[in-house]
This record gives structure tokens, sequence and C-alpha cells, in this order.
């Protein structure tokens, strides 16, 4: 067996005449000129009436770029849709190599094929076409036969001819490769190192052909296999398979955790007829890279938080109907595509119902950006259509009015403050952090509680720190998630220069949606504005490991945790949250099964807790359960707006009536104290 190794090899272009290869080169450079002017369209759709500075936002993302190229991405994040598509794309890129180096062995005369790397390459090849034939199959299972909802659509034919393409572009070659072995005699070492070609030349020999028929049935199956493959190459330019370039390159242009960083709006151009999104023409190339490199998996509809609970919004067809009206339009010569025309696109339930929780976004194999498009949206139909939800118009009033979403007056702000000797904020003092409270930690009773306690943990850290007081106003969060750009652009421009007349180094906050739109979306309206913003969890982390905090007191409890969306998928906290709980003695912390990056969100974000809608059930409700199935003694989470739904519906389910649920700083307050 060792020498075969060493002198193993096979015949190049066997029975193959010189015209054939001269037919498929030509057949190459058509090929490849049909599938670059498919790119070329996709490059025209991308930057017509734009500017190629609109791409760059920045940073690149190199890693994401790897990730994609390399290790497939998200895709692996369902792991048996992850080992099926790498079956595919792995295989691919085997038989990819293994034919370029059959070239490169055919025309530079460089002998490749030929013992060790002849064996290597050979049984690859084989292997690499086995498990795309597999995996075809099992893709083929999903879509036209198990059929789940999130994954219809909207061009099923195309996807079952590139799926057929795909096999007979493989089957071909199997049929090519033991005709070969059939009629260079079985050699038997071939069975190693080419089993599946060795199969089919087993099964072709009991057929009892001539030779001389077998060499004619080659070359029509060569002549076939060609001219699939060229059609292969020449469809990717239009076809799904274009996502192997589209993924990589959205996710070069789409920086970690930018997904929900919205960018002002310019209200002095004097020529604007609208405000927001109304035609294609005013999506960004962003948005028209993501509705190119959709390929309707269907992920962003299965994890979002709305469709689950049967609400409307299905993220998947939020950006195929913009890509298809586009398309359609596009190619009948129309310039550009009315969003709101006769027969709008979307329903306005559709985008109230979002909550702006990033699931679709995180969950995205190709880094598509659904709640930035889905927020242009918002904007137009409130500041264009002037359609607002009731509740959601009273809520902004209030906030109008008296800075808060309660409508409470604005001297109620400070009250909770009364007889806790908290220092308030002077302009002729620095301090080292300023403690943001934020319109729940101010006026609601529950969250005033986390407010107090968290200033007694600074205090007991001795922190300097300091309130606005009665100075502070709403940070602007729900005005915007509504879609009322315009006032929140009010309220900014006022925070920030009620921010600038302090002296501090870092500001604190307590609300995961104050710490996106402080410490995320402020520098986009005033560059100047540069402060770091840190949530609570993470600087009570910093407090405990600098020895500034020390948890003593034991609290034997199971509990379980619920990742906030704006703390977790919008910001990166997983971390400190849980570095504080496990260093409180006796507490043991058990993970939900969603959690983390993939956890549940409770339904109040996207200004989703100042209205009801009255499709489906209540998102919390399915949040409830995964808690509930933890059978935890306590539920803590780091978000009010969390805390204030879980507390209101927990009495719907059975098993969680009785559940406590607290925010982390009292955990650790109960510890420390």
């Amino acid at each position: 067996m060792s020498d075969s190794f060493l002198t193993a090899t096979r015949e190049i272009a066997w029975n193959v005449p010189a015209w054939f290869i001269y037919c498929m080169y030509l057949s190459f450079i058509i090929s490849v000129g049909i599938f670059l002017k498919g790119v070329y369209s996709k490059y025209q759709f991308v930057t017509h009436k734009k500017d190629f500075k609109e791409l760059y936002r920045g940073q690149f993302n190199w890693i994401d770029v790897f990730k994609v190229l390399f290790l497939q991405g998200k895709v692996p994040r369902v792991k048996s849709v992850g080992l099926f598509h790498g079956a595919i794309y792995y295989g691919f890129i085997i038989l990819v190599i293994a034919t370029t180096l059959v070239m490169i062995h055919m025309d530079f005369k460089i002998e490749i094929f030929k013992g060790l790397v002849y064996i290597v390459i050979s049984f690859m090849a084989d292997m690499a076409g086995l498990f795309i034939l597999i995996a075809i199959l099992f893709a083929f299972y999903r879509r036209y036969i198990k059929k789940p909802d999130y994954l219809k659509s909207s061009k099923p034919n195309q996807e079952l001819l590139m799926y057929v393409f795909l096999i007979l572009v493989v089957k071909t070659g199997f049929w090519l490769e033991g005709i070969r072995i059939l009629g260079t005699n079985m050699p038997m070492d071939e069975m190693y190192w080419s089993p599946i070609g060795y199969f089919c030349a087993y099964v072709f020999n009991m057929f009892n052909l001539e030779m001389g028929q077998w060499k004619l049935i080659h070359q029509v199956i060569w002549i076939v296999h060609m001219f699939l493959t060229m059609g292969f190459i020449a469809s990717l330019g239009y076809s799904k398979f274009i996502h192997i370039l589209m993924a990589a390159l959205n996710s070069f242009l789409t920086p970690q955790k930018l997904g929900a960083i919205l960018e002002p709006m310019n209200f002095e151009n004097e020529n604007a007829e609208t405000f927001g999104l109304a035609k294609f023409n005013e999506t960004t190339m962003k948005n028209r890279l993501d509705l190119l490199s959709c390929v309707e998996c269907g992920r962003c509809t299965q994890k979002c938080p709305a469709n689950l609970a049967g609400k409307k919004l299905d993220p998947k067809l939020i950006i195929t109907k913009l890509r298809d009206a586009a398309l359609k339009l596009k190619h009948a010569g129309v310039d550009d595509c009315e969003i709101w025309g006769e027969l709008p696109l979307y329903e306005f339930n559709e985008l109230d119902a979002c909550t702006t929780c990033g699931a679709c976004m995180e969950e995205c194999p190709v880094q598509i950006e659904h709640v930035k498009l889905i927020m242009e949206l918002k904007r137009y139909k409130v500041l264009t259509l002037a359609e607002v939800h009731p509740d959601a118009a009273n809520t902004i009033n209030n906030i109008k009015v008296n800075s808060n979403p309660w409508g409470i007056g604005e001297s109620e702000r400070f009250r909770w403050a009364d007889g806790q000797n908290i220092p308030v904020a002077d302009p002729n003092v620095e301090v080292e952090y300023l403690y943001y409270v934020g319109c729940a930690g101010s006026y609601d009773t529950d969250a005033q509680k986390v407010t107090k306690t968290f200033c007694e943990l600074l205090k007991k850290a001795d922190v300097s720190f300091a309130v606005l007081g009665e100075s502070e106003k709403c940070c602007g969060d729900v005005v915007r998630r509504v879609g009322d750009e315009y006032s929140f652009y009010e309220l900014a421009l006022a925070n920030i220069e009620i921010f600038k007349s302090y002296k501090f180094k870092k500001i604190v906050v307590t609300c995961p949606h104050g710490l996106h739109t402080i410490g995320k979306e402020y520098k986009k309206i005033d560059k100047e504005f540069n402060f770091e913003v840190v949530h609570h969890t993470e600087l009570l982390s910093d407090l405990i490991k600098l020895g500034k905090l020390t948890p003593n007191n034991p609290i034997n409890e199971e509990i379980t945790y619920h990742d906030p969306c704006y703390l977790g998928r919008h910001h990166g906290g997983y971390e400190p949250v849980r570095e504080v709980l496990n260093a409180i003695p006796g507490l043991k912390l058990r993970e939900m099964p969603r959690s983390k990056d993939t956890s549940l969100c409770c339904g109040m974000g996207g200004g989703n807790m100042w209205y009801e809608l009255p499709e489906g059930e209540d998102l919390c409700k399915n949040r409830m359960k995964d808690i509930a199935s933890m059978d935890a003694q306590r539920l803590s989470t780091a978000c009010f707006y969390c805390w204030t739904n879980f507390n209101s519906k927990k009495g719907d389910c059975d098993q969680t009536k009785e559940l406590p649920i607290e925010d982390v700083a009292l955990i650790v307050a109960r510890s420390v104290f």
C-alpha cells in the first residue's frame, strides 16, 4: 500500500479532446462576463444617486469578515443548519480548489496530481461532493417538505433551480470520475482515495457496455457537466448564492453594536418635502446592501418577540417587500419606488409592533440592520403622515410639557431624594460620576428604590458623584423610538447643554435605554459630546473588583436573570452583571436557555411600554413562560422597563404569581449592608 501511495496518480483530461478544453475556457469567459454583469446591476442598485462616503461609518469590521468567510459567521448559531450549510460551503470551496489545481496541472505542466498530494485532493473532493449532496437534500427537506412559515421564499422556483444545478454539477462530476476509473481498468487503489468515483465505476461495470460506448457517454456527460458548471457560475450574479460575497461585504461595512444607533435627521433642509423614508431613493447605501443581502432564511422572524406573540411585524418581510418592489420597478425602467403610495408596502401596526430589541439583527447571518430601516419608516409615519398611536401621542405630549412620560410636574422630579442627603451637581465642583437618574428612577415608586439604593452603594464605596436634581430632563428615548425625531432632537440638544455645564469624568445611568441614547446617540448630534456613559451594573462590578464594595452577607437563593435588550444586545453588557451576582456568597445564578444575546425581549422597548396593539398577545407572556420554567426563587434584571413589565404580568402565570423581582443593585445592597 505504501508504494501505491507514492506512485498514485491519474490522467488529467482523460478522453477529453483538445477542442473540448478550448470550448470550456471560452464558456468560462462568457459565464464570468454574465456573472459580472449581474454583479454590476447590483452595484448600480446600491449606488444609484448615492455617495460612496455613506458606506464608511467610522470603522470597518474585519473580524466579522473573517468569521463570515472562514467560520460561516452566525450560521452555526442554529447547529443543524450550520452543519449542513457548512457541508455545502466548505464542500464548494474544496471542489473549486480541486478544479483549480487540475487546471494548473494541465495548463502549466506542474505535476500536482501525484503521490500523497493526489490522494488527499481526490479523497477530499469525493467527500466534499458527497456532503454537498446530503446537505442539499436536507435543505430541500426544510424548504419544500417541512416548509415552516419563516422559510417562505419570494422566489421558491429560483431556489429550487439552484439546488438542482448544484446536484447535477456534483452528480455529473461523480459520473465522469466513475467512467474514468472504469476506463482505466478500475485499479483497486482508487477505492481508497476515490471511494464515490469507484462506487460509480462498480455500478457502471454492471451494464456490460463496450469501452467505446463508455467513452462516448463520458464525452457527452463532460459537455453537460461543463455547461452546467458554467451556467452555475453565470447564475451566481442573479441568485441567492451571491450572498457568499454580499454577506462578507455587508459584514465589512457593519461595525459591531451600531445596528440600533440612529442617525440624526437634517431639519434645516428647506427643500425637504418629507421627513423619514418615503421613497426607495431616500434609502442609504447600507439599506440597499441589506436588501440585496437577504437570503430569506427567516432567522430574524424566528427570533422576533413581536412575531412570536402574533403581532403583524415580520422582520424578513420588512426587508423583502421593499427589495422586491424596488427591483420590480427598476426592471420596468421606473426610477423610484413609492413606499407609501396608493398601496403602501407597510401597515402602521406592523411598524409600531417593533420593540427595537435587536434580536433580528443579532441573529441575521448577513448583518442586516432591520431596526434602522423600521425606524426610518416610523419617522415618516409620524413626522410626515402625522400617524401616531393615540396613547403614544399622549406620552410624547407629556414629555414635551413636563419632561417625563407620565406627565407629572417637573417640580416632582427630585422629590425621591427628600431626606436622603444626595449630592446635587455644582458647575464649580468636579465629581467623578454624574448620575443621570432618568424618568423612571425619578418618578416611579418602585424604580425610586433602585435609585436610592444605588446612591447608598456609591456612598458606601466612597465614590465622588452627584445628580442633576431638578435640572434633569427626559433623555428622549421614548419619543425617538416612537418616531418623533424632531421632539427628540430638541430634548437631546437641551440635555447636551445641561451636561456640558457641569464638571465630571463619566456619566452613570440605571436605565439601559438612557445608556444607549445618551451614551451612543447624543454624540451623533453633537460631536463634542464625548462623555463615557456606563451602566450601574458595570460600575458595581468595578467597585466590587476594587474592594470598595464587599458583599459579605450570604444570600442563599437560586435566582435567574433577564438580560435587557439595550444593556445586552445593544451594549454588550453581559458579563459585568454576572460578575456582580456571582460575587455574592450563597447566591446561585440559573441561566435561562434564552439568555445573553438570545434573550427574549420583555416587550416594552420601541415605545411599546406606552401603547398596546390589538393583534396577538402580550409580548411578556412568552418571557414569563421562560422565567416560570426556571423554578427560581427570585428574578433579577437591570432595566426599569423590564422590571415594571414583569411585575405587572407575573400574576398571569401560576408559577410566577409570588415571584420576587429585584434590580441587581437591590440584591447587592442586601449582601453589602
